[in-house]
């Protein structure tokens, strides 16, 4: 119990980072809550174009040694507005993983609806959760915002998964004649087919999506059953308004997500728990230059409370009950939220995130012009310091959940190639340094 979680997660890439991962969603499980955008490109031609990628990725981090995979994808198939992944993971302590990623999968006699999926098997040989249990910190509460960073629990187990997210396009706004979005691009930008910025009423302006996810996911640990993150499954059910001009990397507009979770306490699930939460993003045009193609400003706040979350003290310390697994819900740190901290670092009742990026694109780009970097088809580069701040407590309180926040600073490399946007992301807080690589923006 007494390694350094300082690099949790910290990657050393020995391929440019673009190669890590392509189905990075295999960090969590639960991060289908930013659903990737329905829409297709079409091109001069009015065609759709179809592109394919096979990435080879070796990486190494503190709980996983170095790791070695291959990743394959695909956008605009099988479908115009569809994607699909899959990655498998090798590593040098004997940990393996199988991932599987599909986004906007049109279901036969649904105009409307479309279905996104993850899904993982998965074997580690150190596995962490920031959960009460480490013996050198008996009187502590894991997870809390003043918790000890050495306070986590590890040991051998396995990580699976499979969250379903059933997405329907209501028919109002810049939805109204069509559930797929079309957009016309230029080196990766925006140059028409914006589906919002325009007004911030729903009915007229951004597209409007109910969405369905029930989940199933499992992570035990080789360790005394009663410490065991367990079995959870349920349903969520969330509303979004996607009021943004461009999904992928919007550069206008606005985005508004409720969501509330429930594990009903069924089917071999460890507890039953409830969580709620809200999320705003806001996006500024700051314009272009003579030196770059794109500058935007983005800001986005996060909230989340368990109504259901109980504590009481016994002689042998606090016990816990109908609260969300630690990895799910009010949690706060990794490649989402809190950058410059260990995934899951964080965890209670309540918790608030802000961020806050300038994203600049160049218009100089050399990483489209180096001829064995081609095949990437690489539309642009985009550099992005950032700063967060973000706090949980044991209960919901504006006054408290803003006072002694955590923050981190950090810079980040994007990238749009194959038509998705590929992260990077380097950030430093009180407990270190750690570089993410993850699919999509961060919000």
């Amino acid at each position: 119990m007494s390694r350094d979680p300082y690099k949790e997660l910290r990657c050393q890439a020995l391929l440019p980072f673009l190669l890590l991962l392509v189905a990075a969603q295999s960090s969590s499980a639960a991060d289908l809550t930013q659903p990737p955008a329905i829409l297709r490109e079409v091109g001069e031609t009015g065609s759709v174009d179809s592109r394919k990628l096979i990435l080879p990725y070796v990486f190494a981090t503190e709980t996983l040694d170095v790791a070695l995979g291959a990743a394959i994808g695909a956008s605009a198939w099988p479908q115009e507005q569809s994607s699909l992944f899959g990655a498998v993971l090798g590593t040098t302590n004997e940990s393996w993983g199988l991932f599987f990623v599909g986004t906007s999968l049109d279901l036969p006699g649904a105009k409307r609806l479309f279905l996104d999926f993850s899904a993982s098997l998965g074997q580690y040989t150190d596995l962490r959760d920031y959960i009460d249990g480490n013996p050198e910190y008996p009187d502590s509460r894991a997870g809390s915002n003043d918790s000890e960073p050495n306070d986590f629990i590890s040991g051998e187990g396995t990580y699976n998964w499979l969250v379903l997210n059933f997405k329907y396009v209501l028919p109002i706004g810049h939805a109204r004649q069509s559930a797929i979005a079309n957009y016309a691009l230029d080196r990766g930008i925006l140059v028409s087919g914006a589906t919002g910025a325009e007004s911030w009423n729903p009915l007229r302006s951004g597209r409007t999506l109910l969405q369905l996810e029930p989940f199933m996911i499992e992570r035990t640990f080789d360790i005394p059953e009663d410490l065991n993150g367990g079995r959870t499954n349920g349903l969520a059910f969330s509303v979004l308004h996607d009021n943004r001009d461009f999904s992928p990397n919007p550069s206008r507009g606005t985005t508004t997500t409720l969501k509330l979770a429930r594990d009903f306490g069924q089917f071999g699930s460890s507890t039953s728990w409830t969580t709620v939460e809200g999320k705003f993003s806001k996006y500024f045009f700051l314009g272009s230059t003579r030196l770059t193609r794109q500058q935007v400003l983005a800001f986005n706040a996060w909230t989340a409370d368990s109504p259901t979350w109980e504590e009481w003290e016994t002689d042998e310390g606090t016990v816990y009950d109908h609260r969300p697994p630690p990895y799910l819900g009010t949690t706060l740190g990794g490649y989402l939220r809190m950058r410059g901290f260990p995934q899951y670092r964080f965890s209670d009742k309540a918790a608030v995130y802000y961020g806050l990026e300038y994203r600049v694109i160049p218009e100089w780009n050399p990483l489209g012009s180096i001829s064995w970097l081609r095949w990437l088809r690489i539309d642009w580069w985009q550099w992005v310091p950032f700063a967060e701040a973000g706090r949980v407590a044991d209960h919901w309180n504006l006054r408290e959940l803003h006072s002694e926040m955590k923050w981190d600073v950090g810079l980040g490399l994007r990238l749009m190639t194959a038509k998705v946007v590929v992260r990077g992301d380097a950030a430093v807080s009180e407990e270190g340094f750690h570089i993410w690589a993850m699919v999509g923006q961060a919000f």
